[in-house]
């Protein structure tokens, strides 16, 4: 009988914690400049891993295949972070942001951006992965079209 009770604790501690954790994803964000400076702190990580990929692409720095598939791993990790951080009620744009009101205006067209530079930065931790710098700098070219794409358009 212990063992009955000790089994529906453990489940009821599980369902517990799960609702917990809905909770407080649904609220992930105190307020809109919490949303904010979340998505720009993703987004800032993700600037960094991408300007180092960025030099050995051009060879402003000696290419280290080690280095730049460690690079394009976590860029491509992050790719799926920053976005929750712009449909957080009040942080549309919210202050102290460059993002512009057309992202809201164009959200099924930022969303799509989004999902395709998820998309391309997989392609890219597959070609560093690989090896292979044709590969390579063909799937940063693409994701760094992307970028500024995206950059062009939705960021002041």
């Amino acid at each position: 009988m212990k063992s009955v009770f000790k089994i529906a604790g453990s489940f009821l501690s599980i369902v517990a914690l799960t609702v917990s954790a809905s909770a407080l994803a649904q609220h992930a964000f105190n307020d809109a400049d919490k949303a904010v400076e979340y998505r720009q702190k993703a987004l800032s990580i993700m600037q960094n891993n991408f300007a180092v990929m960025g030099d050995m692409v051009k060879g402003d720095i000696e290419f280290d295949g080690t280095i730049f598939a460690e690079r394009a791993n976590d860029f491509a990790a992050l790719t799926s972070i920053p976005w929750i951080g712009f449909s957080q009620e009040g942080a549309m744009p919210g202050n102290n942001t460059d993002a512009l009101p057309a992202i809201w205006d164009n959200w099924e067209d930022f969303v799509e951006r989004s999902e395709q530079l998820q998309q391309d930065a997989k392609a890219l931790q597959q070609a560093a992965n690989a090896g292979e710098q044709g590969a390579i700098r063909d799937a940063f070219m693409a994701a760094a079209r992307n970028c500024k794409g995206c950059h062009d358009q939705y960021k002041d």
